[in-house]
């Protein structure tokens, strides 16, 4: 996510469209995305609870990361070819991967609830900061150094081993929190 917030608008302008490019539209059109994925996340619990009744979460939480590692990799097949108007399925692309981002926040949340003691929370979660950060500055560097293709498809491949770790969540576990 931190990658694509570098990444957006100079891709975007990269793809000429048509009148120029409504930051500011495209910026709200982000945002709103985020607020749709928070608000079909109910939804794609009850379809999780299909698909795994006792980790539906987690299942969702995976399918979330799947759905943005496609969605990141179709946009950055799209650059890498350029077809004559690849300006809206690019835009589509990125509307995906921000509805994910507002799926998964509330499975974030949840997640965090089930295997994170509360006393520990503040400690662990600043521990995962530190890969975190190491991300976003390999991101921020790709930015500078990689053609913005490069840059997505290395996103989406993240994007992929994250689907592949909260994965192996999925299959029942009770959690590990112990207050």
């Amino acid at each position: 996510m931190y990658t694509f917030v570098f990444m957006w608008v100079p891709t975007l302008l990269s793809l000429d469209p048509p009148g120029g490019l409504p930051t500011g539209c495209v910026f709200s059109a982000l945002m709103a995305a985020i607020a749709l994925g928070g608000t079909l996340f109910p939804h794609l619990l009850s379809l999780s609870r299909l698909l795994s009744p006792r980790s539906p979460t987690e299942t969702a939480a995976s399918l979330t990361y799947a759905v943005a590692a496609v969605s990141m990799a179709t946009a950055a097949a799209g650059l890498k070819f350029r077809r004559h108007s690849c300006f809206g399925p690019v835009l589509a692309c990125f509307l995906t991967v921000e509805t994910c981002v507002g799926l998964f926040l509330p499975a974030a949340g949840t997640l965090r609830s089930k295997y994170v003691p509360d006393a520990l929370q503040g400690c662990i979660l600043n521990i995962f900061r530190l890969p975190l950060n190491a991300l976003v500055v390999a991101g921020t560097y790709a930015t500078d150094h990689l053609q913005p293709e490069a840059v997505f498809a290395l996103v989406s491949v993240w994007f992929f081993l994250a689907a592949v770790l909260q994965a192996t969540l999925v299959g029942g576990n009770k959690g590990i929190k112990k207050d």
